[in-house]
């Protein structure tokens, strides 16, 4: 009997452990660039993507605070968020954020970045690059996510930890991929306002 018990256990632990792994590498593996084509010129998906009126519409995730008006972005301003939080969630949390924009080239580019003030180390945490490209009567978006802070971090721990690099290397594949899901959700909202849907 106790070995049936074992047995179930043992197959149980597998199938978390598999789950678990399978959901890291869906996670992870999608690599750190959102790639999406829409009808639409690159100054018409721009002004969509870059002018906080037009962004409020069409992120899901989070909600734009500030700033507001339908003016395109220019640098340094700064985009404060704030997590939508779901529907019966008693606890009051909610997380904001803040991006900067830190180079704004219409029609082809937008970089923004989430900076950390706070702690023993300052510096850029998250670094999104939104680059643009005309393909015929279409646009190509190509919006990459870096992590400068957490990569410089990784490799001082590098030096001194193989399972702490490890563990903090992974932690930055899952924020990254995190985002990278999330853009891919929200630029569905973006495609059908840029398209007329």
């Amino acid at each position: 009997m106790i070995r049936w018990i074992l047995i179930g256990i043992g197959v149980l632990a597998l199938a978390v452990g598999g789950t678990c792994f399978y959901g890291y590498k869906k996670l992870t593996g999608g690599g750190d660039t959102v790639v999406i084509t829409m009808a639409g010129t690159p100054e018409r998906v721009f002004a969509t993507l870059a002018t906080p009126d037009s962004m409020a519409l069409w992120m899901t995730s989070s909600r734009l605070e500030s700033p507001t008006g339908g003016a395109l972005l220019a640098v340094g301003d700064t985009l404060r968020f704030r997590s939508i939080t779901v529907q019966g969630d008693s606890s009051g949390t909610s997380v904001t954020g803040d991006w900067i924009v830190r180079e704004v080239n219409a029609p082809t580019l937008l970089v923004m970045e989430m900076r950390s003030d706070s702690g023993a180390r300052t510096g850029v945490v998250l670094m999104r690059r939104d680059s643009l490209v005309a393909v015929g009567d279409s646009t190509t978006i190509f919006t990459t996510y870096s992590t400068p802070l957490l990569d410089s971090v990784t490799t001082t721990v590098r030096d001194s930890s193989k399972v702490g690099s490890t563990i903090l290397g992974s932690a930055t594949k899952m924020m990254v991929g995190v985002m990278r899901l999330t853009t891919e959700e929200e630029y569905k909202g973006l495609k059908k306002r840029v398209e007329g849907n």
